[in-house]
């Protein structure tokens, strides 16, 4: 038989469990870390704190211009900070909670002569006409850049509206130019890069769309720029 001062601990400390739930400001609630990302990125769902109430969590944004929530999905709208409050209501003995936590959205920043629109890189427009070569739509060369700045720009440009461009490599340009479907298009003739390392350290090879001759081309060098788009990858 349960003594009486066995029975009368434990009804205390289910009365102090009880109290704790049911203080002023709620449970304890766990960790809920700050958060950063960049204009453009897409919607992500928010990981709520751990929490001993049973309540379900709704969040809410200091400035939805910036960033908004539905649910426990948040849609990024420009650069800025913002609160994001996580909240839980009374559920049976336990007493109503929050916590909050920022979100940074970093402004984008675009590879030249790109210009973010609404968070999103896009190239510029051009009279040059786009081909459509070996399974693959090519973007006009009509501007320069090294050879990391053109990397980046096929990487992270929407153009024409689509997403998941990169340069050619080596055998894909030779063979566009090889083609003659550049003729009458607009393009720039000249030194143009590829994808391809050269021999040497830190070159890539460039094919010249007037030529056709193959150089190796120091990374630092600019030269035109063309970027490729499978269409399984738009």
């Amino acid at each position: 038989m349960m003594s009486f001062k066995r029975l009368f601990s434990l009804i205390a400390a289910t009365v102090l469990l009880l109290l704790s739930a049911c203080g002023d400001n709620g449970v304890q609630l766990g960790e809920f870390p700050a958060l950063t990302k960049t204009e453009g990125d897409p919607p992500f769902d928010l990981v709520a704190p751990s929490s001993d109430s049973p309540g379900t969590f709704s969040f809410s944004s200091s400035d939805p211009s910036v960033a908004s929530i539905v649910g426990k999905t948040v849609t990024i709208h420009k650069a800025g900070t913002v609160t994001i409050t996580a909240q839980q209501p009374r559920t049976g003995s336990y007493n109503p909670t929050s916590t909050s936590t920022t979100l940074t959205v970093a402004a984008r920043v675009c590879e030249a002569p790109s210009v973010n629109v609404n968070g999103v890189c896009v190239a510029p427009s051009t009279t040059a006409g786009y081909v459509t070569h070996g399974d693959l739509v090519w973007m006009p060369a009509s501007f320069v850049l090294d050879w990391a700045k053109a990397d980046a720009f096929c990487k992270n440009t929407a153009i024409d509206g689509k997403k998941n461009w990169k340069l050619p490599t080596r055998a894909q340009l030779a063979a566009l130019v090889a083609s003659g479907e550049l003729d009458g298009k607009g393009w720039v003739g000249g030194d143009t890069w590829t994808a391809d390392a050269g021999a040497g350290t830190n070159t890539h090879v460039v094919i010249n769309t007037s030529t056709r001759a193959a150089t190796d081309f120091a990374a630092d060098k600019k030269a035109y720029v063309t970027c490729t788009l499978s269409p399984a990858a738009a």
